[in-house]
């Protein structure tokens, strides 16, 4: 009997390899955010193999996403700089017989909306709360769990859609007044960068998504240094500098010398880095100068956005402290600059691609700027890289346009400018370039110290 259900699993396996609408794929994970900024958790939206559509898992998925992304070394990834992960799916009993893989202390499931409470339901959610687990669910979307106060019991947190928060104020101190631990989280429908403003945050524990940083207010021109630091992301971007002028810069600017030191360091950022192919199979791979340029443009953005960040709190005469710096969207552009930068390897010319990353990257120049992107962009330096961004900009162009529509959420749009520039986007392919780009924003955060104590892998 025993070998028939081992037969039986190795089948259901097989199954789901072979089917792509049986398979979890991450298409994107959110910042869970104080008003203050601070990343308290992620939240992960997740994706049948066969579609770009995100949100919750499936209960058809749910074996997919146990086996496939909810391994110990996915988790510490999709965790990041936090010790806990929101996980939008189904309480099926796979997450019983599978949580000796996983550590439900740190996972936090968002439960499906308007979820049936069956037995299995029932049973495992009370099982998993008992193993540490924690609960959420959209306040306007609870179904039974509002009438079920042994289930009721279990939530930890209310998702609150933002723009109907007003409707379920009542209703959330009501739940409150029976469970007081409730904490809310905000979301909005159309994610962004900087999802929300700090003003917004202020009837919330939490929001889903980025809250902005402080502006800094350019009362005459920019700082000196912030122009030497968009003179020299030009120069990288045009291949056009001199060594030992960056090298002088680099020398100059503490926090740029540590994080080239800490990426070239890195064996595990350097592994991530150096692309496989069967050409170069059984030889000895090492950076190349593009790979060395990619890191000198993180570490201006790095320093741009840490220097920048305590200038605006100064100009705000707000105590500043480099522990609680929200780094969340330098994370966000270095992700999105890896994936740009994945796909144009693929797609474009040896000429075009090599530009692919620092294009990606200068996407979000004004977050490394504290400005508006109005401004930012009518900077010369920048002049030569912002037509990547406009109806412009051959093939990296349209990459860019199209993985910013995808991740704002707005699918029929990306699928549209991909069709009117003739480019097929291979959904397997593209959710490995999310996972990949993933993993090296992490080897980065930790190569920076942005994500402390990490061992590399």
């Amino acid at each position: 009997m025993a070998d028939n259900w081992n037969l039986r699993g190795k089948t259901q396996m097989l199954d789901d390899l072979n089917t792509p609408s049986l398979q979890c794929r991450v298409y994107d994970r959110i910042a869970v955010q104080d008003s203050k900024g601070k990343t308290h958790f992620y939240c992960l939206e997740l994706s049948a193999g066969n579609t770009f559509d995100f949100g919750f898992c499936r209960k058809e998925n749910v074996p997919s996403l146990l086996r496939d992304v909810m391994t110990m070394g996915n988790i510490r990834v999709l965790s990041g700089i936090c010790d806990d992960l929101m996980v939008p799916t189904v309480p099926t009993v796979l997450w019983i017989k599978q949580a000796r893989k996983y550590d439900p202390k740190h996972v936090i499931m968002w439960l499906e909306n308007s979820i049936e409470l069956t037995e299995e339901y029932k049973d495992t959610i009370l099982r998993l709360r008992k193993m540490g687990m924690r609960f959420a669910v959209r306040v306007d979307a609870m179904g039974e769990i509002a009438s079920n106060d042994e289930i009721l019991a279990c939530i930890d947190y209310l998702m609150v859609d933002f723009e109907r928060s007003a409707e379920f104020m009542t209703v959330i101190q009501s739940l409150r007044n029976k469970n007081h631990h409730l904490k809310t989280i905000a979301f909005k429908h159309h994610i962004s960068i900087f999802s929300f403003t700090k003003e917004e945050t202020r009837n919330f524990d939490y929001v889903l998504g980025t809250v902005n940083n402080f502006l800094l207010t350019y009362e005459t021109e920019r700082p000196k240094w912030q122009h030497e630091m968009l003179r020299t992301f030009a120069q990288l971007y045009s291949s056009i500098y001199d060594v030992k002028e960056i090298g002088v810069i680099v020398a100059n600017y503490p926090l740029m010398a540590l994080a080239m030191k800490g990426m070239v360091a890195s064996k595990h950022l350097t592994n991530l880095t150096i692309r496989k192919n069967s050409s170069t199979l059984g030889e000895s791979q090492t950076l190349t100068q593009f790979d060395l340029r990619n890191y000198l443009a993180i570490s201006v953005g790095y320093n741009l956005f840490t220097l920048t960040e305590k200038q605006a709190y100064e100009q705000k005469k707000i105590p500043f402290s480099s522990e609680f710096i929200n780094y969340e969207p330098f994370i966000q552009a270095l992700n999105f600059a890896k994936i740009v930068d994945l796909m144009a390897q693929d797609i474009c010319d040896d000429i075009t691609a090599p530009q692919a990353f620092i294009a990606g990257f200068l996407r979000f120049a004004h977050v490394f700027l504290h400005d508006t992107e109005e401004a930012t962009f009518a900077e010369f330096p920048l002049d030569a890289v912002a037509s990547c961004y406009t109806n412009g900009g051959g093939q990296l162009g349209s990459i860019i346009r199209i993985l910013m529509l995808l991740f704002e959420h707005r699918i029929n749009d990306a699928m549209d400018v991909a069709n009117n520039a003739g480019l097929v986007l291979v959904k397997e392919r593209l959710y490995g370039y999310i996972s990949h780009a993933m993993a090296w924003t992490d080897a980065v955060c930790c190569a920076l110290n942005i994500i402390k104590g990490q061992q590399e892998e």
